[in-house]
This record gives structure tokens, C-alpha cells and sequence, in this order.
């Protein structure tokens, strides 16, 4: 079991048919995909606890992070971008592992907010809403 460092994850999101790292990321979380349960109680359930079931579908989550912010760099404007014109974008999570495990997804939706604060640079919070799950590399799951 190895333990896989932080340092070299990449962000990267596809620009014009090309893949482009975000830069100055400081860090990421998530996706927190959940897959989706409901409550399977009935009327004539003995036990104390409140059963659940699957509905066999999986909700992908957000991605979030922050990000050392340069309102003047183009792919940080490229976020903007997504507020102004928003759309659905590629995406992928690349991981610093020995094989650059590659967690690829679509982006629905996008946040960002600036951070301006005495004694700190310039940084932005910046959340990415996933359409359905990213690819999970072996566990044959699609986007």
C-alpha cells in the first residue's frame, strides 16, 4: 500500500480540444459523489432502525478548491468564462500517483469567489458541479 503524495495533483480543464492545467491551485476536494438511497420503512418493520435502500443511480458531487488567483491569467479568466457563458465542460483530476491515475468528468456548473485578505496574495474558492460520476479508472464506471 502506498502513500501517494499531494504535491503534482493536477486540475486540468479541456480548452479548445486540449487539456490545460489550472494553475496555482493550492488544493482540492472532492468529488464527493454519493450514490443515491431512499428510506424502505414499512408499517410493519419490527426493528428500531430505519432500513434504506439503492435507487442504483449515484450522484457526482462537487469539486471544489482554492487557487492563488490572477484576475489577468487566461486560464483563470477561463473560470469567469464559465460564470458569463456557462456550459458544460471536460474536465480531469490527475492524481500523483505512479500511473497519473486520471479521474476524468463533466462540469455542469461552476462557482468562483475572490479572496482578498492583509497578509495573504490574491486567492478565489472555485466549486465544480459534475454532471453524472467522473471515470473511475478499474472500477468500470462511465461519465
Amino acid at each position: 500500500m502506498a502513500q501517494i503524495k499531494c504535491k503534482g495533483t493536477v486540475l486540468e480543464q479541456e480548452i479548445a480540444a486540449a487539456y490545460v492545467a489550472v494553475a496555482q491551485v493550492i488544493s482540492i476536494d472532492g468529488p464527493e459523489s454519493e450514490s443515491e438511497t431512499y428510506e424502505s420503512d414499512t408499517l410493519d418493520n419490527t426493528d428500531a432502525g430505519i432500513p434504506y435502500s439503492h435507487t442504483g443511480r449515484t450522484e457526482g458531487g462537487s469539486l471544489s478548491g482554492d487557487l492563488f488567483f490572477d484576475p489577468a491569467l487566461a486560464g483563470h479568466t477561463n473560470f469567469l468564462d464559465l460564470l458569463t457563458t456557462p456550459q458544460a465542460e471536460n474536465w480531469k483530476l490527475i492524481f500523483a500517483d505512479a500511473a497519473t491515475t486520471e479521474w476524468p468528468f463533466v462540469g455542469a456548473g461552476f462557482s468562483f469567489s475572490p479572496t482578498v485578505a492583509l497578509n495573504d496574495g490574491l486567492k478565489g474558492s472555485f466549486s465544480i458541479k459534475l454532471s453524472k460520476i467522473p471515470t473511475f479508472p478499474g472500477s468500470g464506471s462511465a461519465a
